[in-house]
């Protein structure tokens, strides 16, 4: 855990109120804060601790949710007026196992309307804010939970990512952010955008806390991704993106990257370079029509909310996916699999890949609507189509004094590699 053992765990929930309910009015990170039920969590805490029960290093830990992840008896809305009284019977399966790891749940954070947008306006229940500047997006789909662990309000909080969701707020706001390998931690009750590339991770403080927040969420089976962050990693082979990746960034984004070869030669790893020579707008564009299963299980809902009852956004993002039909579909998904294989196979002998995370900085909300959305997802997009872990840790930044983020992604079920790396990488 990362908050002061020497507090008890109810001081310090009660400081995480405190300072959650004054930084909510100017940065707008909550939907809705559980003061009673983060409190008696925190009693029980104590108790185990007394009587010498804890139940294991996360006990007591203080973690902010996603407000499209069900919380049992806690309103979880989705980010949407649709669903302004929904309060769900059961908890997600990653909150079960958070729970019964001791975490506490603060309270649950604000997000773009069903998890469509980048930039942290919610038409419904008001604009999360960047903590670094509130004239500047805090990323999307999960702003609040960016944003609560950049305020220092929580070490600890749940997103989701389906194109960039959880790596473009972490690396805009300055925090970490992991996307996990797909499916190593559930997404059973959790609001579906694309079934194939939906991914529930941690936004954490640093390496050290996403790991340990992985490892009390996942499945049953998966390594312990706290397991190598430790050990010493010399010899690992990590190559720089070219191409796209890096081309299509910003002259301060390209600039803030250019010393991250050598850092990671400092770490004792072997870099090199590779160029994926894929196309990346086109994968955007196939997983556009992945996006088809937003509508095909909430457009009934999006249609008899009328007038008003819909942002904006999520009306533009549903007329992309309305005319998505069975071939299209079937089309994207053969897309997924060949890029897939395409990106394994380039990555044959390494251990990791690295880029800049998003190819801009936070810009200001007055910008937003002229600003190319692929700027702001378009590198992290292609790990959602091939299912890959992938993490974001703060890297320079912008020439507004804005946090940027470097992107580290290995293979299939080496997390904890993709950690151990960033963690020498952090440390540096």
């Amino acid at each position: 855990m990362e908050s002061m053992s020497c507090m008890t765990v109810t001081e310090d929930v009660r400081s995480r109120l405190a300072s959650a309910h004054d930084m909510n009015a100017s940065l707008n990170c909550f939907i809705t804060i559980d003061d009673d039920g983060a409190l008696a969590a925190a009693a029980a805490a104590d108790q185990r601790r007394a009587d010498n029960d804890s139940l294991g290093p996360f006990d007591g830990a203080v973690i902010a949710v996603k407000d499209n992840v069900d919380t049992a008896g806690l309103l979880t809305t989705f980010g949407s007026k649709m669903y302004s009284a929904r309060v769900p019977e059961h908890d997600a399966a990653a909150i079960s196992r958070l729970r019964a790891a001791g975490a506490i749940v603060l309270g649950k954070t604000n997000m773009t309307e069903l998890a469509c947008g980048t930039t942290g306006v919610n038409e419904h229940f008001g604009t999360c804010r960047n903590p670094g500047d509130t004239l500047r997006y805090p990323g999307g789909s999960s702003s609040g939970s960016a944003a609560a662990v950049a305020a220092g309000i929580v070490d600890y909080a749940i997103g989701s990512d389906t194109g960039c969701s959880i790596r473009h707020p972490a690396s805009v706001c300055g925090v970490v952010g992991l996307k996990p390998t797909y499916d190593r931690v559930s997404r059973m009750g959790v609001s579906v955008c694309a079934e194939r590339l939906d991914h529930v991770g941690p936004i954490a403080s640093s390496v050290t806390a996403a790991a340990s927040m992985l490892r009390a969420m996942q499945e049953p089976g998966n390594d312990d991704p706290e397991q190598l962050i430790g050990i010493p990693s010399e010899g690992r082979k990590v190559a720089l993106l070219t191409g796209e990746h890096m081309e299509a960034c910003a002259h301060d984004v390209q600039l803030a990257f250019a010393d991250v070869g050598d850092m990671l030669r400092r770490c004792g790893f072997e870099v090199g370079e590779i160029d994926l020579e894929i196309d990346l707008a086109g994968i955007d564009d196939a997983a556009n029509d992945l996006g088809a299963d937003l509508f095909r299980l909430y457009g009934d809902d999006i249609a008899a909310a009328g007038p008003g009852g819909v942002g904006e956004e999520l009306l533009e993002w549903n007329r992309m996916y309305i005319d998505v039909d069975d071939v299209r579909y079937q089309r994207a998904l053969e897309i997924q699999a060949s890029v897939t294989n395409h990106a394994l196979v380039a990555m044959d002998g390494w251990d990791a890949v690295v880029c800049p995370t998003t190819r801009v900085g936070a810009g200001l909300f007055s910008e937003t609507a002229d600003e190319d959305r692929r700027l702001r997802m378009g590198n992290c997009s292609l790990w959602n189509m091939t299912g890959q872990p992938s993490i974001t840790i703060p890297h320079g930044t912008s020439t507004v004094h804005m946090p940027l983020g470097v992107m580290i992604t290995g293979h299939h079920h080496a997390d904890a590699v993709v950690l151990q790396i960033a963690k020498r990488l952090e440390s540096v």
